[in-house]
């Protein structure tokens, strides 16, 4: 091998490994994932479509919300003893029927992680706007109801990373 195609080479090779740590540079080192849910089954009792969005406005603990519903959704959960959702967020807001057993639901900004307990008969309004978790903490199944108004392209549930705030 000439000298010539020897310092080519090497060129080749050094020129590479710069363009691999400038692109590795690129990429974000703290990527952290979804949390997975577990115990839970869904099902979709029907959707519909508006032929025209309504403009909705709804005042719940967290602040007004307001949307532009143009689909519904109704979902049935069944969640067994120690289901859990998984740190996510919703792409509108829902209300939340709780059929039987009790729902614990989290807030990802709560330090405390104190969960508020939904029993059977209750229901309750999520904005969807924040990141949260519900567990069955009970020692049967857990039934929820939830119907999600959504915006054009609004998704039923985004996943989210976990917060830190709770040891789960």
């Amino acid at each position: 091998m000439t000298a010539n195609k020897f310092f080519r080479s090497k060129m080749l090779v050094v020129l590479v490994f710069a363009l691999a740590l400038l692109l590795s540079s690129m990429i974000p080192n703290n990527i952290v994932f979804a949390t997975p849910s577990s115990g839970i089954t869904a099902e979709v009792i029907a959707t519909g479509t508006l032929a025209v969005p309504i403009s909705s406005k709804f005042k719940t603990e967290l602040g007004n919300v307001h949307t532009n519903v143009s689909k519904t959704t109704l979902v049935k959960y069944t969640i067994t003893p120690g289901g859990v959702f998984g740190w996510h967020q919703h792409g509108g807001p829902l209300w939340v029927i709780v059929e039987s057993g009790s729902l614990t639901f989290y807030e990802a900004d709560d330090p405390a992680c104190a969960g508020t307990v939904y029993v059977a008969g209750s229901t309750f309004m999520d904005p969807g706007n924040h990141i949260h978790n519900a567990r069955n903490e009970g020692s049967v199944n857990l039934v929820i109801y939830a119907v999600f108004m959504l915006p054009a392209g609004g998704e039923t549930r985004l996943d989210a990373p976990h917060p830190g705030t709770c040891p789960f």
